[in-house]
């Protein structure tokens, strides 16, 4: 009973912040990315990159979770399972936000001047 009760919760709260996160990551994550990139289309097609890429692997994390859970007999346990799944998930959001704002610049840059260096 508790172990239906608690992978409903979680997944339900997983998916949730994931796709809310996510789609103000991507809304908000146009202005920065095209303020690294002038080209348009590069900084668009750059920003849908990494909002599917964070959906997938935010979403395979959270499922992944589900494997590694134990047998949930009281709500205590499920609460530690939800409280502990959910900030595992909410750290690596965090993580792979730095890494994006760190990496995505570099990235763009580094194809922006191979574009420019074809013509």
């Amino acid at each position: 009973m508790y172990q239906i009760l608690a992978y409903s919760i979680y997944l339900s709260i997983s998916l949730i912040t994931v796709l809310v996160v996510g789609k103000s990551l991507h809304r908000n994550g146009k202005d920065f990315l095209f303020a690294e990139c002038p080209d348009e289309q590069l900084s668009s097609s750059a920003n849908n990159f990494l909002y599917i890429g964070y959906c997938l692997v935010n979403t395979g994390f959270a499922f992944y979770f589900l494997n590694s859970a134990s047998i949930i007999l009281s709500f205590a346990q499920l609460l530690e399972f939800i409280a502990t799944s959910e900030g595992i998930i909410f750290l690596s959001l965090g993580f792979l936000h730095a890494l994006n704002v760190i990496l995505a610049p570099r990235i763009i840059s580094f194809f922006l001047s191979k574009k420019l260096n074809q013509y």
